[in-house]
């Protein structure tokens, strides 16, 4: 995950706040709650990331004799198979 959650929780504060203070919101509900779901949605984008990481590695399993040999580069692979996993699922990260 690129962010923690001590960094999401505090993102997500600032954002209410925010959002808030200029009245672009308004809550009827507890402000905590409102962070809490905040960060929930955060989280849960950057988990589907994680996961999308770690399919593509499975997937470049099948490409290791070739990437020791330096016939394919890793990280270009990476990008590529990343890039159309995105693509195919119409995902956005």
């Amino acid at each position: 995950m690129k962010l923690t959650k001590e960094r999401i929780s505090s993102l997500s504060k600032i954002l209410v706040e925010t959002l808030l203070n200029e009245g672009l919101i308004s809550s009827s509900s507890k402000k905590e709650l409102l962070i809490g779901k905040i960060e929930s949605v955060i989280l849960d984008d950057l988990q589907i990331e994680d996961r999308l990481n770690a399919e593509v590695r499975e997937i470049l399993k099948s490409y290791e004799k070739e990437i020791e040999k330096g016939n394919v580069d890793y990280q270009k692979m990476f990008q590529m198979i990343k890039k159309q996993l995105i693509k195919d699922r119409n995902l956005v990260v």
